[in-house]
């Protein structure tokens, strides 16, 4: 089909597009006659960051005790906004203007005839077989439909880039829809104020009362255990005892050291004292000179202790051992030389050096057991000055908890008297609902309808008029088989046209 064919076709079929065209311009201007117009009022509010937004911790102990802010501006918003849609609020708003005066005509009965008639006996239809299968689903009441109505045609809704937030409120009388949104702002301005209210004077009341129990308690408690423990300074007494437990400790290793040389001593003693004879030839016998070897061998004794002592307090390279060594080999010398030397004797009787090795061996004894003795005492001694000390740990422990305690409680209360300051200011700017919203501009009445908009129903009646004719004619063209002309029956009969007889008129 070309351009011609569709040109004839339009022209032919003239007639159906113009009264398609004419059914839907008539249907458009009763649409518009019939669909009530809808108005919407719109009320600005500005959000800010106010002491909602701003955390204080409430223990003294809390580490800075610096506010704390965390606010998210998309959240705010959000937040904002569902209190604004919240069905409560709604509530409130349709008890103070009432369902009449928000949605005329809500209770009206329209006549069965009427269109609104006809909407009414649907609904009701509908409403039975809600309430046959779900008898609990829904509230028929008149304030209960007005309260889903207001919620259905309420948006609050945050402006772009800003801390504004539109809430527009649609509704069939432009008057209602003013009155309709203001009233929801001032009942969000009242309610947002309880809801945002943390704290309560009472409270804090309580909490302080409690608090000066509790503080004099500790106190009475920090002067009782002070003068039962008879503590002055717990860190003095401390350091008193810690440098006591030094002293000890030190001459406990004295003693240690002493004790070792004691045992070594006696040791060579005793080894002495089984080498030496008990007795010795006096008179009547050829002996050496016995007095003699015996100063020189305890002169060798007493030489040899003092090397050992030297190589066990101190080393095998001092100094002082090669002068020790030099004299025990002069003495060793000399004593062998009075060995060789011969004297007659006739008397037997008690080994001179046996006698002062033993005399010497009973003083080592002696010694040793006053060291150890004074040993044990240093190291009861010790024992008592770490249970002295043990003692004084826990109560310096106690005595900081509890000072902990009352500083804690002092600040806690003096955290408590700011809180209730606070409390009260709060309290009076809650009263006079002063908060970080503010109205930027009340619902206003405005007298143009935002649904239907004329220029959509009227670039609609063109289209669908135009388009549905057009449309429209190409059906009729299709579905008509008549023949019209001569190309007509050469298409579909494949038979050429020899001749034609016009039309004849009556």
């Amino acid at each position: 089909m070309n351009l011609r064919d569709i040109l004839n076709v339009l022209f032919k079929r003239r007639l159906v597009i113009g009264c398609f065209f004419l059914a839907a311009v008539i249907g458009g201007y009763a649409g518009l006659k019939l669909v009530s117009p809808t108005y919407e009022s719109t009320a600005r509010l500005l959000v800010r960051i106010g002491q909602e937004d701003i955390y204080m911790p409430v223990l003294a102990s809390s580490q800075f005790r610096t506010p704390m802010m965390s606010v998210v501006r998309e959240e705010q918003l959000h937040s904002e906004s569902g209190i604004l849609t919240s069905v409560d609020l709604a509530q409130k708003v349709v008890q103070e203007l009432t369902p009449q005066a928000l949605f005329p005509g809500i209770d009206v009965n329209h006549p069965w005839y009427t269109p609104k008639g006809w909407v009414q006996m649907a609904k009701s239809a509908y409403n039975g077989l809600e309430n046959y299968f779900f008898p609990l689903s829904a509230d028929r009441t008149v304030e209960g439909q007005a309260v889903t109505r207001f919620v259905k045609d309420l948006s609050a809704e945050a402006v772009k880039s800003s801390n504004i937030i539109e809430v527009t409120l649609r509704s069939k009388v432009p008057e209602a829809a003013a009155n309709g949104v203001n009233a929801l702002v001032k009942q969000y301005l009242g309610e947002r104020v309880r809801i945002y209210q943390r704290e309560q004077a009472g409270f804090f009341t309580d909490q302080l009362a409690l608090l000066d129990s509790q503080l004099a308690d500790t106190e009475k408690a920090v002067d009782r255990f002070r003068g039962d423990q008879q503590i002055v300074d717990v860190d003095k007494q401390r350091s008193q005892q810690m440098e006591r437990l030094g002293d000890v400790r030190k001459q406990i290793d004295v003693l240690k050291v002493s004790v070792s040389q004691a045992e070594r001593q006696n040791q060579v003693l005793r080894d002495q004292l089984t080498s030496v004879p008990a007795t010795t030839q006096l008179s009547g016998a050829e002996s050496a000179n016995n007095f003699s070897i015996s100063e020189m061998n305890k002169q060798l004794a007493d030489l040899q202790r003092q090397e050992a002592d030297i190589v066990q307090r101190f080393s095998v390279d001092d100094p002082r051992l090669r002068s020790v060594r030099e004299e025990i080999g002069v003495v060793q010398r000399l004593l062998k030389e009075q060995e060789g030397q011969r004297y007659s004797s006739s008397q037997k009787g008690i080994n001179p050096l046996y006698a002062r090795l033993r005399d010497d061996l009973l003083k080592s004894d002696s010694q040793l057991a006053g060291l150890r003795q004074a040993l044990d005492n240093w190291l009861a001694l010790e024992r008592e000055a770490l249970d002295r000390l043990n003692v004084l740990n826990a109560q310096e422990a106690e005595y900081k908890r509890l000072v902990q305690q009352l500083d804690v409680l002092r600040d806690t209360r003096k955290l408590y008297l700011e809180k209730t300051e606070e409390t009260r200011f709060l309290s009076a700017q809650a009263a006079a609902k002063i908060g970080n919203v503010s109205v930027v501009n009340w619902g206003a009445i405005n007298n143009r309808p935002v649904s239907p908009k004329l220029w959509l129903v009227l670039l609609g009646v063109l289209v669908v008029g135009l388009f549905g004719g057009i449309g429209l004619a190409f059906v009729v063209e299709f579905l008509d088989d008549s023949l019209k002309s001569d190309a007509d029956v050469m298409r579909y009969l494949k038979l050429p046209v020899i001749a034609k007889v016009p039309e004849l008129a009556r």
